[in-house]
């Protein structure tokens, strides 16, 4: 991907972005693009002002919060809400290629003063689980960590009562819902605000951002505005307030363009940088994550509640590594505090296969993250599309147009029931996807080598070398299969069947010893070693099983 606009992203800002500490906060601007009918246009607040003030008789209004509260006053809150909605386009309007991409990065929380709908559609359209919250009795409903909580601070138009659009509505913010003021000063407190199509006008955001910055003083987290070719003024009065302007460049008339391009960057970015800032607890996930993003994967993600997580990590992860795949699960890569869809897209991004368990509301959630990967375009990256397996006790709770698309496995209500049948499907299904992955997989070394990723190509050619000697050594009976032997004693019991000769342990040792550094070390790896490495993988498994091997020292 051409890269224009990540330069212009401080780097503290791109680390707080990559840690799960933004706080975007999204403004009119952004609605401005929507994708609406011929001749249409979407109104800023001011335009709003002065279309409703045109309708207004004998009265001048002072401003746009003046005409519309002058409005309510003359024609009603209904009518006003009426027209609102007729104003805003809330029939036709569609989200445009700023919120795909805006949508696409994996936010906790998203903060918005806009009334339209324009983020749920656009979250439902890729699709992602997203949870607006409009009253403040909806804060203390727990709904974990399943997407993203869209806080609407001046509420919608489907919520009358709720709505903030008039001075008696901004005058009584703080004392009519004080908790959604103490919740957004909080976050600001903890994350960096981002203003994305903003202007600061908002009086609640910018009486809140006073309390914190008059709190806090030089302690206060830096606010940042993203802005398309703005003038000097403009980055003045951001600045005057505490704001620091990222100043796109581009056009203003590719206002809605420019945006999404800085998007789509900012999420390349954290997809590449993400697991440099993360703590893998486990060996394998670890090896296949420092691969780079565009790698021949052997990621296999479980989505599955954590009361059955025990009997996948015993019977169903050695059926997994036995095809080769290398199992993951969230809690091997999000530690507390860690921003949780981060580390999900992340997990997701990486994954060569996802299983998901859909007895959940978690789960469910994190597939509709895995569907929008599954349907990415990949034409540009080594490896292949995302693997989906649906895993449900029942085909009743599969959805219909899912079984289609995806792969469908249906367990015993009961795990403590026969499942004999139930791991045999599934050892068929990872069976045949390492069929599917293995060429791709097997040329991998060499291209990274060419590529000149030393360390990749290391960390491919032994894991290559791990999964040729499974299939070499793969058990025919459903009754020897246990826990899937580490790669040392691959190589003794490939060596006691006589499919390897002894004198390639002493190369095999050494190999792994130049991997497990470039894991666990910062140490460089060279270009020699990763060449010896690569070739000599090559050549052992490139030799009949009856070879005998390079002569002993």
């Amino acid at each position: 991907m051409t890269q224009k606009h990540i330069a212009v992203f401080p780097k503290p800002l791109r680390d707080d972005l990559v840690n799960g500490r933004w706080l975007p906060v999204i403004g009119a601007g952004m609605s401005m693009n929507a994708i609406l009918p011929p001749a249409s246009r979407m109104p800023m607040w001011g335009d709003l002002g002065r279309l409703l003030a045109e309708e207004l008789s004998e009265y001048s209004p002072s401003g746009a919060l003046d005409a519309i509260s002058a409005y309510e006053h003359e024609f009603g809150r209904a009518r006003l809400i009426e027209r609102l909605a007729e104003l805003l386009h809330q029939k036709d309007a569609q989200p445009g290629p700023a919120h795909r991409e805006f949508c696409s990065l994996s936010f906790d929380i998203v903060c918005t003063t806009n009334f339209d709908f324009l983020l749920e559609r656009q979250y439902d359209l890729i699709p992602k689980s997203i949870h607006p919250v409009v009253d403040e009795e909806q804060l203390s409903i727990n709904l974990g960590n399943a997407g993203t909580l869209l806080l609407k601070l001046h509420g919608d138009l489907r919520h009358p009562k709720r709505l903030v659009v008039t001075e008696s509505d901004y005058d009584g913010f703080l004392s009519n819902y004080p908790l959604l003021a103490t919740y957004l000063a909080n976050q600001l407190i903890t994350k960096t605000a981002v203003l994305i199509g903003y202007s600061l006008d908002d009086p609640d955001f910018r009486q809140i951002w006073h309390v914190v910055s008059s709190r806090l003083g030089k302690s206060r987290r830096m606010a940042y505005a993203v802005v398309v070719n703005a003038h000097p003024s403009e980055i003045a009065r951001f600045e005057r307030r505490g704001v620091k302007v990222i100043n796109l460049s581009g056009s203003r008339e590719r206002y809605g363009e420019v945006l999404a391009e800085a998007f789509a960057e900012l999420r390349e970015y954290v997809r590449d940088n993400i697991v440099s800032a993360s703590k893998v607890t486990e060996e394998g996930p670890l090896q296949e994550l420092l691969l780079p993003r565009d790698s021949v994967s052997r990621l296999c993600f479980f989505s599955v509640p954590l009361d059955v997580l025990p009997f996948y990590r015993e019977r169903v992860f050695p059926i997994a590594e036995e095809a080769g795949l290398v199992p993951v699960t969230a809690t091997d890569f999000i530690t507390p505090g860690d921003s949780i869809n981060i580390k999900l897209d992340t997990l997701i991004d990486r994954a060569a296969v996802m299983v998901v368990e859909l007895n959940s509301r978690w789960t469910r959630a994190e597939l509709a993250m895995a569907i929008a990967r599954a349907r990415e375009d990949v034409s540009g990256f080594h490896r292949r599309p995302l693997r989906l397996i649906l895993i449900a006790p029942s085909d009743e709770q599969i959805p219909a147009w899912a079984k289609s698309e995806f792969i469908v496995a249906i367990r015993p209500s009961l795990l403590s029931d026969d499942i004999d049948w139930f791991l045999h499907s599934l050892r068929d299904i990872f069976a045949s996807e390492a069929t599917n992955r293995m060429e791709s997989q097997h040329n991998e070394p060499r291209r990274l080598l060419n590529a000149k990723q030393f360390r990749a190509a290391v960390i491919a050619a032994i894991s290559l070398l791990e999964t040729t000697l499974r299939r070499w050594l793969e058990k025919r009976l459903w009754d020897e299969v246990q826990r899937p032997m580490p790669l040392r004693q691959l190589v003794d019991r490939a060596i006691r069947e006589e499919r390897l000769s002894s004198n390639w342990r002493g190369e095999i040792d050494r190999w792994t010893r130049i991997r497990n550094e470039s894991v666990h070390t910062t140490k460089p790896v060279t270009k020699a070693e990763a060449r010896s490495v690569v070739e000599g993988v090559e050549r052992l498994l490139d030799q009949p099983t009856d070879y005998h091997g390079p002569s002993p020292d």
